[in-house]
């Protein structure tokens, strides 16, 4: 037997092997896709606060990688950071503002999430403008903003957008979950309907 013609016989058991850990893991998703968003943010938000305490207590290479991580992400300007122990957090105030209305609304969502309708699109536009005119009135050179009103303005984005995304997310992974039980997962024809 050649070895493409054993890789050939294999193949039905390899493809049934992927399509049930495909299915554990989309199953594990849809029923804990709150959880995984609300632990990345308080990892994110955990991350950033650490770099300056890890930083105070002398340890600079772990710090600066976090610094370095967080790089792409945001400017990190010291004119527009909190410091922790004299030393500049990872991410900016309004990032940080952001983060962490995200994480406090999503917190606030797993109580919310039988009934909270979508915040509609007009709504979220008149709650996301203040930290647009804010910003872009800061980047322009017309006014400093201050913290207060970046960590204001941060924080009703981070709120306003999980009103208006999370009750979708909700619905979308309620109807994976359905539709799989429906099929009997993946890799599995649905069973025939019969009439009555």
């Amino acid at each position: 037997m050649t070895s493409r013609s054993r890789l050939e016989a294999h193949l039905p058991t390899l493809e049934r092997g992927i399509n049930r850990l495909a299915d554990v893991v989309v199953r594990f998703l849809t029923h804990h896709w709150l959880f995984a968003v609300n632990g990345a943010l308080a990892l994110y938000l955990s991350l950033a606060a650490a770099a300056p305490v890890l930083m105070a207590f002398g340890w600079e290479l772990p710090s600066n990688a976090i610094y370095l991580l967080f790089r792409p992400i945001c400017h990190q300007l010291p004119s527009r950071s909190h410091f922790i122990a004299g030393h500049q957090m990872a991410c900016c105030q309004r990032c940080t503002a952001i983060y962490g209305s995200l994480l406090l609304g999503g917190l606030l969502f797993v109580l919310l999430r039988g009934w909270l309708r979508p915040l509609p699109w007009k709504a979220y536009l008149v709650l996301v403008a203040p930290m647009a005119v804010d910003g872009l009135t800061q980047l322009v050179g017309l006014r400093a903003s201050s913290w207060e009103l970046r960590t204001l303005t941060g924080g009703l984005f981070g709120l306003a957008t999980v009103w208006l995304v999370y009750p979708f997310f909700h619905r979308t992974m309620v109807e994976i979950r359905s539709l799989l039980d429906q099929t009997g997962g993946f890799g599995r024809q649905p069973a025939p309907v019969r009439d009555g």
